[in-house]
């Protein structure tokens, strides 16, 4: 008997020790950055440049004596819907559903590439794109409603086929108010603010990085909870802090004005305490949040570069934060790197994707000009 409680005692002290030494190695990876997910610039960031000065060059042209280039971009947006709805019908009734909501050409075009980008590597499919470049064809929204209208089946995005999105999903639903509370407080699009909190939640699903952080979460006892990302924005303390002192200072390239800067005032608690709090549908994640992205926008927009428009690079400069946010005319997609299934993303990527896949958008439509 004393010889069983003997090893019982060594194999007990060797857990508690190890368990001590991988906390060790986890302060250390927190504190020096190693549990941070590598940045990278998006492998298809060529394709969204393109894109996105093709679209605008259509878009001046709309305005308003010009607008053959619109005609053109229209009929080809509805060859490539009835191209989408001959591999995966249920998307090209989303792209028709957000083109009838908004019976907006550019959007319309921009959710028919977040498609095509699942597609790069399928031969018939491209082929079957590139066709429309050359003939668009009689297409009309009555035909392509009758091809479409009632369409069900998987979803061309991987992420949205599994129950993570579901549970993300219904999370998001019941979150509406608090979303649109903090949105029409700071004046942000609350769609743009939703992107990217549905990215840091299917990276917090999907990413290793962020399983080993939650394990490591004792560890905000010993002064390093600053390092991790918080609440359902995936704030961490010191961007929230910077945050708040951009709203206080008037020579500060991100402030928004007088107006804004008592705006986290009414908030009760420490900022880790809001950050966190799950209180009216996690207001104070959404307002930070909010003010995060407005404060980033307002530094394009003063340098002379709109990026309202741009979920892609919104959602990069969310990622990688306000040192790395420098305006330029040629602004990268990318941010962390995201492995959903077989599929690979960056921030940046995958926030365009659920910006422009056109799920969710009875509850968070988009706002064009």
């Amino acid at each position: 008997m004393k010889r069983h409680l003997i090893r019982f005692s060594k194999l007990a002290f060797i857990l508690s020790l190890t368990y001590v030494i991988i906390l060790i190695g986890g302060f250390f990876g927190v504190r020096y950055g190693l549990t941070n997910t590598a940045g990278v610039v998006d492998q298809e960031n060529q394709i969204f440049d393109q894109s996105e000065k093709y679209l605008q060059s259509v878009e001046k042209d709309n305005f308003p004596v010009e607008k053959a280039e619109v005609a053109q971009l229209q009929k080809k947006n509805f060859c490539q819907i009835d191209a989408v709805g001959a591999f995966y019908p249920l998307n090209a009734k989303s792209i028709l559903s957000g083109y009838m909501m908004t019976s907006n050409d550019i959007v319309t075009a921009k959710m028919i590439l977040a498609v095509k980008l699942r597609f790069l590597d399928n031969g018939d499919f491209i082929k079957r794109f590139e066709a429309c470049e050359k003939d668009s064809g009689n297409y009309n929204i009555l035909g392509l409603e009758n091809k479409c209208g009632n369409a069900e089946g998987i979803n061309v995005f991987p992420w949205m086929n599994d129950d993570v999105w579901s549970s993300i999903k219904d999370a998001t639903k019941k979150d509406s108010s608090a979303i649109a509370k903090a949105s029409k407080i700071v004046g942000v699009e609350p769609r743009l603010l939703v992107a990217c909190m549905i990215v840091e939640q299917l990276r917090l699903f999907h990413s290793e990085w962020e399983m080993f952080k939650k394990f490591f979460e004792p560890l905000k006892i010993l002064g390093n909870a600053n390092k991790i990302s918080l609440g359902v924005m995936g704030i961490k303390e010191a961007t929230a802090a910077q945050i708040k002192n951009h709203l206080k200072d008037p020579n500060s390239e991100y402030y928004l004005g007088k107006n804004y800067e008592n705006i986290l005032d009414n908030l009760n608690g420490s900022v880790y305490d809001q950050l966190t709090s799950e209180n009216d549908g996690h207001y104070a994640s959404y307002l930070y949040g909010a003010l995060y992205l407005k404060e980033i926008m307002t530094q394009w927009t003063q340098a002379g570069y709109n990026i309202q428009y741009r979920p892609e690079i919104v959602g990069t400069l969310f990622n990688v934060g306000f040192p790395q946010s420098k305006p330029n005319p040629n602004p990268k997609v990318g941010g962390s790197a995201i492995n959903v299934g077989d599929a690979k993303y960056s921030f940046g990527s995958l926030s365009y994707e659920f910006y422009y896949s056109g799920e969710m958008l009875d509850d968070f439509p988009y706002i064009t000009n």
